[in-house]
């Protein structure tokens, strides 16, 4: 059940709420939680009350760490005015030597009696003295999760730094490696440069033999023609061909033993 809450706040002798509904219908309980913020003068008092009433009943709440309270139910019996005011005290033993009261403030207005089925009652609000020690007791579990959580803190803390220490020390090793890398890829730029040179060189070289190679072809086809050749090929009807040129010098053919001589004559 999500609670309605109304908050006041304290200074020296006045009492102010500050916000919160201004009406309520009857026979709610625990569904009211109040806050008190506790301004000049309100320290330093081994407890803090706030106490309830209507024309019928006075609860008194002892107040948390926190300054909080359930307003109780039995104030919300019947319609009418519901007031508060604070009372601080301090005892030394079973002397009361210190008390602070706040002058009341209205809290709100129950305008309406609500009908419940049966008689089912809430249990009766507890008295100072419980409320008190339940409040010591809740403050001592807030404190023991509190360390609990400090110490997971500190833990978390350790490791965050170690986890730090490592991301550091590969950070170093990343650098170092990153400069190693750094100067290969400059090894590999002057090689790549080196191997591109190379690469032009033995173009200009292939370009230069294609055309020595092809001087020499018109040197062998011009002594060719100086010193006279002659061509044999076999034409589509079987039929042996010689050409020659004019520079040959005669030639004769014989057959010798099923085998063509040629003689330069």
């Amino acid at each position: 059940m999500k609670k309605q809450i109304i908050t006041f706040s304290a200074s020296e002798q006045t009492l102010i709420k500050t916000s919160g509904l201004g009406a309520y219908s009857s026979r709610k309980v625990s569904y009211i939680q109040s806050h008190f913020e506790l301004g000049e003068n309100w320290d330093g008092f081994d407890s803090v009350r706030a106490v309830w009433y209507n024309d019928y009943r006075s609860i008194a709440c002892v107040l948390d760490s926190l300054g909080n309270c359930i307003v109780p139910h039995e104030v919300l019996m019947v319609k009418g005015k519901v007031r508060v005011n604070l009372v601080a005290s301090i005892s030394d033993g079973d002397e009361l030597t210190d008390r602070l009261t706040s002058y009341p403030a209205v809290a709100f207005v129950v305008d309406a009696s609500a009908k419940v089925d049966g008689e089912n009652a809430a249990p009766i609000t507890p008295s100072q003295f419980e409320q008190f020690a339940e409040a010591v007791r809740t403050d001592a579990e807030r404190a023991s999760a509190g360390a609990i959580s400090a110490e997971t803190s500190a833990q978390s803390a350790l490791a965050s730094e170690q986890a730090a220490d490592v991301h550091a020390d590969n950070a170093l090793a990343y650098s170092q490696n990153s400069e190693a890398s750094s100067v290969s890829a400059s090894v590999y730029a002057l090689d790549a440069k080196t191997y591109s040179q190379n690469a032009n060189d033995s173009a200009v070289s292939a370009e230069n033999s294609a055309k020595e190679a092809e001087d020499w072809a018109d040197k062998a086809e011009q002594s060719a023609k100086d010193l006279g050749y002659m061509e044999f090929y076999i034409d589509g009807n079987g039929h042996l061909i010689m050409e020659r040129t004019d520079n040959v010098d005669n030639i004769d053919f014989t057959l010798e033993n099923g085998h063509l001589i040629m003689e330069v004559l």
